[in-house]
């Protein structure tokens, strides 16, 4: 019985650390894609946010042209920022 409570806590500690990091970044994600605004390039993007988690080739063109950042626990989409054929950003989808 003193091992089961020994171990309980030190596996909540543990389960909590390894999650806390993705809330943070989530966070940080929403906060920053705030301060994002049409017709940036990308080096000021990559500044604002971070390299993104993954990049793609957008709906709209087939660039390299898609950022995507992780959204909030929950969230049915992530922040995706996408770039026109000039480097510049065209659309900002925020999380849903």
């Amino acid at each position: 019985m003193k091992k089961l409570l020994i171990i309980i806590p030190f596996a909540m500690v543990i389960m909590l650390a390894l999650y806390l990091p993705k809330v943070y970044k989530s966070y940080k994600n929403v906060t920053n894609s705030r301060l994002l605004e049409l017709g940036m390039d990308k080096a000021e993007v990559i500044r604002i946010m971070g390299l993104p988690d993954s990049r793609g080739i957008s709906y709209f063109n087939q660039l390299d042209s898609l950022y995507f950042y992780q959204p909030p626990f929950a969230a049915s989409s992530g922040i995706e920022i996408i770039f026109g054929s000039d480097g510049k950003v065209t659309k900002i989808i925020p999380y849903e």
